[in-house]
């Protein structure tokens, strides 16, 4: 009965004192109604007198009705790590081709839907460093190392980025840095020659 109210076009989040349908049959432990309701996209994070449709779940003690809106909540996070990593997958395919202004791009998408991962803001950096920008070569190479201070990659992009900028003071630093953390890393080594 339900199903056939949504495909008319009822309006599957209408507010009662007892808040929303999916509050209701969720509170009724109404798993079919809960499945229903949740593939015509109610709202599931919807609070009605200080209780969503989880909570009233857990008070009916109905484990599937639980099982399925956490499941439908944490489908969200998922898509975007699917995303972050699409992103992240072509970025590193535009990098091998040498097309670093879409690399640089698709990262800096990804950096949006992922702005903890350190790995990001080195390889944009190194982006940057190839499109001859030392200056922004330089930011994310400073945000990486922050992130993540014992990386030697991290070391090695600041030293990239200053050397681009002529800091060669400031660039032999971090390569000694760099070599301090990895002292048999070849390209730090090289790089601090």
């Amino acid at each position: 009965m339900i199903e056939l109210l949504l495909a008319k076009g009822a309006y599957v989040d209408p507010v009662s004192a007892r808040g929303t349908p999916l509050h209701g049959a969720a509170g009724e432990g109404h798993y079919g109604a809960v499945k229903i309701l949740l593939d015509h996209n109610a709202d599931y994070n919807k609070m009605v007198n200080g209780v969503t449709p989880l909570m009233a779940a857990r008070d009916a003690n109905s484990a599937e009705c639980i099982k399925l809106l956490v499941k439908v909540q944490e489908e969200p996070m998922l898509k975007r790590e699917i995303a972050a990593s699409e992103l992240i997958s072509l970025g590193s395919i535009s990098l091998k081709k040498k097309d670093y202004v879409v690399a640089a791009k698709l990262y800096s998408q990804a950096m949006q839907l992922d702005p903890d991962d350190a790995v990001l803001f080195s390889d944009r950096s190194l982006c940057w460093l190839n499109m001859g920008n030392g200056r922004k070569a330089l930011l994310d190479a400073n945000k990486c190392r922050k992130m993540r201070p014992h990386w030697p990659k991290a070391c090695h992009r600041q030293g990239e980025a200053l050397m681009l900028l002529k800091d060669y003071e400031g660039a032999s630093e971090r390569f000694l840095d760099g070599l301090k953390l990895d002292p048999v890393d070849s390209d730090i080594e090289d790089a601090l020659r």
